[in-house]
């Protein structure tokens, strides 16, 4: 299945819904719809801009499509005698057709462009105004901003400066004008598709099949969410994830007219292709994928799969798999999340959220222990440790072990920042140099220290680091040469024995924008806490931005916290609350909960990891 088929089906049937149900609408004057009437009013004034919706039917023929909705949009055909600037508004408002077709828009076309034309190829999201200027054939279409989605509806980021001009060349076919060589993409307002998507996550593993890996895509809301997801899923990683996960679901398989979610809640996944045989271990992981990737339908339950026509084994010969009985292999790895570590007038501390800290009984924990920043491995067994004013990075036991009774001693005199574990075990530690930041590595499996490459990151005054729990993917705090803050990531190549490979090209998660980030953590699978100094001491903003950098379509917490905030604590646990840390307290951010702590100093704090 290519890339493109979940939009390409999609448009399909939304094509076909169109088809019986478009009603004619009344023209203005016997010539001019409403939409091209209010376009070429602005034309003739110089300044256009498009509506971030497109018109509702009001009522009309015979509805053979089903029920309408409120949101749906008809897309009106074009007009006899309509200009080149009315033909080009009037192709860029038949895309915002809802739900999803693109068979009007093709009537605004040439024959051979239409039969060309492939806007399953990506999605081009653009706001603010469009002047239009018409040249010699040829209407331009200025957009002042825009994005890119791919297509399977991962963000891309912004399009150059060099990129927001659209031409289109329009010609005469059977004496009207038409567009000859429209691009090849679905380009729709802001507006429109902040309201009709919703990011989600894609599940597949990491190389060695040990945990699931969230891949965010944007999919459209509705009733055919439980289809879109499985659609998207089948077409396999998005291009930024080739290399970085695998899927266990085979290649060529489609799924049917929709997936069906019965009244109790369970999703019939009818998949066709070519017959393969399927071992029972595969189709555990394949279960995985689609179990954790269906439970963000709210509507899902549980699953059953076919292969043409042949159900897929379920494990212990239940009827139904549940969307919770792979939580184990979850993206956010082993332990419940609840457990808290941190800082203390230099000694190592731990509780389980209820305010009590107490010191550990290893030797981070020990009085004159001098730990100035410390993380801790999933399963809160060890702990690495920066010590001596930031001058050491140590490794030992969280509580005291007569096999272990001493840290090993992994760096030394550099300036290093607190480390991240991801659920390997792997030990990810920036060390900041005047001559530019670099990225060690300890992997205990070689019980070796290692530098990694990170573009964007290695040899920047990059002031902060943090993994993903899969150990996919590196966020960094990078400071600008204007003395502002830029988050920038890089996903982490790994190999089929687990070992880190290299790091991918870099990728903007939040443009630098005047202001100091103080910390950053983890906050869901796909989502980054961030929090920034407004007025150091005394106010700070918390935000909740996207890890792939994604700015439209994306839920997001801002909040104000007051007083002197030391730091964020936050996890990739789901149910785990983000917390904003001061000296003698810590504060639910969204529910804006103190919760005293009885241990004095405390300068972090912060979830395994």
């Amino acid at each position: 299945m290519t890339p493109a088929a979940p939009r390409r089906a999609l448009l399909a049937r939304g094509a076909a819904s169109a088809r019986s149900r478009r009603t004619p609408r009344p023209v203005l004057g016997g010539v001019l719809g409403p939409l091209l009437a209010v376009v070429l009013a602005l034309v003739l004034c110089g300044c256009t801009s498009l509506p971030t919706s497109g018109p509702v039917i009001e009522g009309g023929g015979a509805d053979q499509g089903g029920p309408r909705r409120a949101s749906d949009i008809d897309a009106r055909p074009p007009l006899s005698g309509a200009s080149r600037t009315e033909v080009v508004a009037g192709f860029l408002d038949a895309m915002t057709a809802w739900p999803v077709q693109t068979s009007v828009a093709k009537e605004y076309l040439t024959e051979e462009a239409a039969a060309g034309w492939d806007p399953e190829q990506e999605t081009i999201v653009y706001s603010d105004s469009l002047p239009v200027r018409e040249s010699a054939g040829t209407v331009s279409v200025r957009l002042t901003a825009a994005d890119r989605l791919d297509a399977v509806g991962a963000w891309r980021g912004a399009m150059g400066a060099e990129e927001l001009t659209l031409d289109f060349r329009v010609s005469i076919e059977d004496g009207q004008y038409r567009i000859a060589d429209p691009p090849d993409a679905l380009v729709v307002p802001a507006g429109w598709f902040r309201q009709r998507h919703r990011q989600v996550s894609l599940y597949y593993f990491d190389p060695i099949a040990q945990i699931l890996v969230p891949e965010p895509v944007f999919v459209p809301e509705g009733d055919q969410l439980a289809t879109s997801l499985v659609s998207a899923l089948l077409a396999g990683p998005p291009p930024r994830a080739q290399g970085v996960v695998r899927s266990f679901l085979p290649s060529g398989l489609t799924v049917g007219l929709s997936v069906p979610v019965s009244d109790a809640g369970v999703a019939d996944i009818a998949l066709v292709g070519e017959p393969q045989a399927i071992t029972a271990q595969q189709a555990e992981l394949m279960l995985a994928q689609l179990a954790w990737t269906l439970r963000q339908d709210p509507s899902v339950t549980a699953l059953r799969v076919s292969i043409d026509g042949t159900d897929l084994p379920l494990p212990g010969g239940v009827s139904e798999y549940s969307v919770e009985a792979a939580a184990a292999l979850g993206p956010a790895g082993p332990g419940g999340g609840r457990a808290l570590f941190g800082v203390s007038q230099g000694r190592l501390v731990f509780g389980s959220g209820d305010g009590e800290l107490a010191p550990a009984t290893g030797v981070f924990g020990a009085e004159g222990a001098g730990v100035s920043s410390v993380a801790v491995t999933l399963d809160n067994q060890r702990a690495a440790a920066v010590d001596l004013g930031g001058r050491r990075v140590r490794l030992a036991r969280v509580q005291q072990s007569a096999s272990e009774p001493a840290a090993q001693t992994l760096l030394s005199g550099g300036n290093y920042t607190r480390p991240t574990f991801d659920h390997a075990d792997r030990l990810w530690v920036l060390e900041r140099r005047p001559g530019g930041a670099v990225v060690w590595l300890y992997d205990e499996h070689d019980d070796a220290v290692r530098t990694v490459r990170v573009p964007g990151i290695t040899g920047t005054r990059a002031r902060g680091l943090v993994v993903s729990r899969d150990g996919t993917r590196l966020v960094g705090i990078v400071r600008t040469p204007d003395g502002s803050d830029r988050v920038v990531g890089a996903r982490v190549l790994i190999g089929g024995r687990g070992q880190v490979q290299r790091a991918g090209r870099p990728f903007v998660v939040r443009e630098a924008e005047g202001s100091h980030i103080t910390d950053l953590a983890w906050n869901g699978p796909i989502r980054l806490g961030l929090l920034t100094a407004t007025a150091p001491g005394s106010l700070y903003e918390v935000d909740v931005v996207a890890a792939d950098g994604a700015t439209v379509g994306v839920d997001a917490l801002s909040t104000i916290v007051t007083g002197k905030v030391r730091g964020l604590a936050a996890s990739p646990v789901e149910d785990a609350p983000m917390l904003a840390v001061y000296a003698d307290q810590y504060v639910d951010v969204v529910r804006q909960e103190p919760q005293p702590v009885d241990l004095d100093g405390l300068t972090q704090l912060d979830y395994a990891g």
